[in-house]
């Protein structure tokens, strides 16, 4: 009877995998060790993160397909080693406003990326990136340790960022295209 379940609930994982999920959520409470990734892409781009924590933390993860996002909360008494990397991509169709110009010359295409990276003693660490109509991210982070925090946008102007930050901090950032 055993055999049959695992075999039956090991088919249902694989066939859930192969569908991909329209929504994912991850609650996890420890006083041990966490590792957590995820990662995903569609046409509107891609997203990848990663999570370790070391002692008393909590974490909640959010995972969309619908709207291509992707959220992660972290607070915790120990250490916490997060890093994610976000791309997004915008088409616009946009008129010449001269005969003049040529179609090629005026593009509504743009690309943004979005990244972040840290280690941080203790505090709270939160992400939400979405890259459904063009990417949107913010980034909150209170706490001790080290961040690197960037974003680039790519199209007919070109605008980055890019910041790092040590000791004891609280940040907020925030980025639309």
């Amino acid at each position: 009877m055993r055999r049959c379940a695992l075999v039956l609930g090991s088919l249902f994982v694989i066939l859930a995998s192969l569908t991909g999920a329209e929504y994912l959520g991850t609650t996890i409470s420890t006083d041990g060790t966490i590792l957590l990734s995820g990662s995903g892409e569609d046409a509107n781009g891609s997203f990848a993160s990663r999570v370790i924590t070391v002692g008393v933390s909590e974490l909640s993860r959010i995972i969309t397909g619908e709207e291509s996002g992707v959220g992660i909360s972290v607070t915790g008494a120990g250490q916490a080693l997060f890093s994610d990397y976000t791309t997004g991509n915008s088409v616009s169709p946009l008129t010449p406003v001269c005969v003049f110009l040529t179609r090629d010359s005026v593009t509504g295409d743009s690309r943004a990326d979005l990244f972040t990276s840290g280690i941080l003693e203790h505090g709270v660490y939160t992400m939400s990136r979405v890259s459904g109509s063009g990417l949107s991210g913010e980034t909150l982070v209170n706490g001790t340790g080290l961040m690197i925090l960037g974003s680039e946008i790519q199209g007919n102007d070109t605008t980055g960022s890019e910041g790092f930050v040590s000791g004891n901090m609280t940040i907020h950032d925030l980025v639309r295209l």
